[in-house]
């Protein structure tokens, strides 16, 4: 049988690694934070509702060591652009990788954090010099084993005035047997640079999915996230903006559609900590059968962020009796010139649409496809990788086809 998730395993990874003495030391040092750390708290409020204190990190076997799962067209390369492993990234681009290897999100953030800096072992390092405009997007691939783990890490530095787009898929077939994800993105937008980032998260059956995505946006910068959420049979996914530089602009989106006995639950926050900074989030959220969601955001506003304009909104669209949803909007704000605004909305299938589109020809379950195409259009509509938009909408459409008819009482 594989090791577990022990220290005797993290030192034989470290080893097949062959990675510098620094990387270790600071594996260490994660999984002596992950022993002594407590599992959050499902009565704070960025993990409501949310109780994995009886999770079994035993279950799951070591990570695999393998493919790179990135690749970089030679134009691109030759402009400078670093798109490569954490292995090779350590050893070829040694001072530029150390100098952002884990910055933006700290170990001790939580246990799931600290057991995802222990194990560590595939993701990529991505750099685009000052004035680099990359067009076409660019991909990772991660995958695990049916009762296997993976932490997948990413650390995306964008330099002044250069822009990039990162489509970050996650995938597998679907198991009995439970596997481990617990994800790490941290991205650093400099003075006027512009990132757009992607996470497709359609992982098979029975996966646990834990991810942390981090933003820095410096002065004029601009960075628009995306975070999917279709696959696994748990998903707990904190994606933050932090906004240092004045005049810098975040878009935040959320696409989820759950099904079966899914639990997604997504916790953001809107850091406004430079003055004259926007945030616009939208978070969309489908659910049938008996699944289940949480949605916690909050805006904070420091005290110098004056002239702070922030929009936060999370709808949900309940497809049957059984399944629900929970949305806790929040605002936290020191500043007094500033204009935020929140919403959330949890709102059922109205029986009359769908009478009236079945009155004109329509099935039942062409119906409700196009009432939930017209419910995620305004995020659909937003995005801006076509081959991404046609990925989710085959998605979605698969999800109402799905097994169970949906069915609303009058």
């Amino acid at each position: 049988m594989t090791d577990r998730l022990t220290r005797d395993a993290l030192e034989g990874l470290a080893s097949s690694l062959s990675e510098p003495g620094w990387m270790t030391e600071r594996r260490h040092g994660a999984f002596d934070l992950f022993e002594k750390l407590d599992m959050p708290d499902p009565k704070g409020d960025e993990w409501r509702y949310v109780d994995v204190r009886d999770f079994d990190f035993g279950q799951f076997d070591v990570p695999a060591v393998g493919g790179k799962g990135v690749e970089l067209p030679a134009e691109v390369a030759d402009r400078g652009v670093i798109f490569t492993d954490l292995a090779t990234a350590a050893t070829q681009h040694a001072e530029l990788f150390k100098e952002h290897y884990f910055t933006e999100v700290p170990t001790d953030e939580h246990r799931f954090t600290a057991l995802h800096g222990a194990f560590v072992s595939e993701g990529f390092f991505l750099y685009v010099p000052r004035g680099v405009e990359v067009e076409l997007p660019l991909e990772a691939f991660h995958t695990v084993a049916p009762g296997g783990s993976v932490f997948p890490h990413a650390t995306i530095v964008v330099d002044e005035n250069a822009s990039l787009t990162v489509v970050d898929s996650f995938r597998s077939e679907d198991s009995d047997r439970p596997a481990l994800c617990a994800s790490v993105v941290e991205v650093e937008a400099r003075r006027g640079s512009t990132v757009n980032y992607i996470s497709l998260q359609r992982w098979g059956r029975n996966v646990h999915h834990f991810q942390t995505q981090r933003f820095t946006g410096h002065r004029d910068s601009t960075v628009r996230s995306l975070a999917v959420n279709l696959g696994s049979t748990f998903a707990r996914t904190q994606v933050e903006s932090v906004l240092t530089g004045e005049g810098s602009f975040s878009e935040m989106l959320g696409l989820y559609f759950a099904d079966a006995d899914q639990h997604f639950a997504q916790r953001t926050l809107q850091n406004h900590a430079a003055p004259h900074a926007v945030s616009d989030l939208l978070y969309k959220g489908a659910l049938k059968e008996r699944s289940t969601s949480e949605y916690s955001g909050l805006i904070k506003v420091a005290k110098q962020a004056q002239g702070t304009d922030a929009y936060q909104a999370n709808r949900n669209l309940v497809l049957s009796e059984e399944s629900k949803a929970r949305s806790i909007p929040q605002l936290e704000i020191e500043a007094n010139e500033v204009r935020c605004t929140h919403g959330a909305t949890v709102s059922p299938v109205e029986e009359e649409h769908l009478f009236y589109l079945m009155s004109r020809g329509i099935d039942r379950v062409t119906a409700q496809k196009l009432v939930v195409f017209g419910f995620f259009g305004e995020v659909l509509d937003r995005i801006r990788v076509p081959a991404v938009r046609d990925e989710l909408a085959d998605a979605i459409s698969s999800k109402v086809e799905g097994s169970q008819v949906l069915e609303m009482s009058a």
